[in-house]
């Protein structure tokens, strides 16, 4: 009898670990490639090559998927400096679009090379700093195309979709 009851407080108290898990389950993912599909969020990479490094933009492109309702109604991405760990926000708490781009000089990338794409459940969440999903990058990925017009950028993101479709 006092075995049960020590393994029924040992259950009890791992439900409350649990739930109070900022994540939930669903974990810290590692994106690592230009093309990344999950959880029907699709996100992908290209860099928009200028004539100078000042011009020259790394596009995030995040797509959500309208095949189901999406647990997704929030987005951030977060740039952070792998060694002292200082972060800005390139975007905080905007809404989740069925498309939505973020542009970020590539010179941006030179301190803070990591990126972290964080998804929430809804305005709640998102206050709490609690999301229900991260995707992070080391870096720019080394299969983003770079590409010299918006129109070459935007044939290589069509492109991308119908091989994720296949």
């Amino acid at each position: 009898m006092k075995r049960l009851l020590l393994l029924s407080i040992w259950v009890w108290m791992l439900g409350i670990v649990w739930d109070i898990t900022p994540l939930h389950g669903q974990g810290i993912i590692h994106g690592a490639d230009s093309v990344f599909e999950k959880e029907g969020i699709t996100i992908l990479w290209a860099v928009l090559k200028g004539k100078t490094e000042e011009s020259t933009w790394v596009v995030i492109k995040v797509i959500r998927s309208e095949e189901k309702p999406s647990p997704f109604q929030l987005f951030s991405v977060e740039a952070e400096d792998p060694f002292s760990k200082a972060k800005e926000w390139v975007v905080k708490g905007v809404k989740l679009e069925k498309e939505n781009l973020i542009r970020s000089q590539r010179s941006s990338f030179i301190d803070k090379t990591s990126r972290r794409i964080i998804f929430y459940r809804n305005q709640e969440d998102f206050l709490k700093e609690n999301p229900i999903m991260v995707v992070f990058y080391l870096g720019v990925p080394d299969t983003s195309p770079e590409l010299l017009s918006e129109k070459e950028m935007e044939g290589y993101f069509e492109k991308a979709l119908q091989r994720l479709k296949k």
